[in-house]
């Protein structure tokens, strides 16, 4: 992976296009990052969810009910200074060698990085899942077992919470690849849109992954 840094992103024409096969299939997605962040938002209600079933096992845990403080600003600052190693992390799972640009939008309040590598079904998943795996699920979990008194519980929590919150245009995209893309098939990446394709018997190595 070669991360390429290229600064802030005013036009889809700005990304790079994917040299794809004539049957590739756009997904059914929006077209610019103002209609994929509306969009998005509709699995915010899910990590609220996910939030709150944690708070739940927590008290379940205690034997009381725990006392919230989701607005700590040390786990806020700590969940923005952790938007780039985010975007890093989709950027490593991205075959090797490969060129991944690494954009800021702040229309639209994102970062986000590209990459026209095709890859496997499975492969654009966990891509789209580990940074929020990393900074969002695991400590949250971690945030289950720490001791209520600890200054440290209250800031893990906010950063999880956070952190699980930014991750909703990852969901989006995992929520297309497993309703839109066929086991077996390749997802890559052109300009704006994410496509996918049946690979022909040469290309069956992309899907070993999954």
């Amino acid at each position: 992976m070669k991360l390429e840094w290229k600064g802030i992103y005013k036009s889809k024409d700005q990304l790079p296009v994917g040299d794809l096969p004539l049957h590739a299939v756009k997904f059914k997605e929006p077209d610019s990052m103002l209609k994929l962040n509306v969009v998005a938002a509709l699995f915010v209600l899910p990590v609220i969810i996910l939030i709150v079933l944690a708070i739940f096992l927590k008290s379940f845990l205690t034997g009381s009910m725990v006392e919230i403080r989701f607005f700590n600003l040390w786990g806020f600052i700590l969940a923005f200074l952790m938007i780039l190693p985010h975007e890093y992390l989709h950027a490593i799972v991205f075959p090797k060698g490969e060129k991944v640009e690494l954009w800021v939008s702040p229309l639209a309040l994102a970062a986000f990085v590209v990459s026209t590598a095709p890859i496997s079904k499975g492969r654009f998943i966990f891509l789209s899942l580990l940074p929020n795996i990393v900074f969002g699920f695991l400590p949250l979990l971690i945030w289950i077992y720490l001791p209520q008194s600890l200054a440290i519980t209250d800031i893990i929590f906010s950063f999880a919470s956070l952190s699980l919150l930014f991750g909703i245009g990852d969901y989006l995209n995992v929520f297309n690849a497993t309703f839109q893309m066929p086991r077996g098939s390749i997802q890559q990446l052109s300009g704006m849109n994410s496509y996918w394709y049946m690979p022909k018997k040469r290309d069956s190595s992309f899907t070993m992954t999954e």
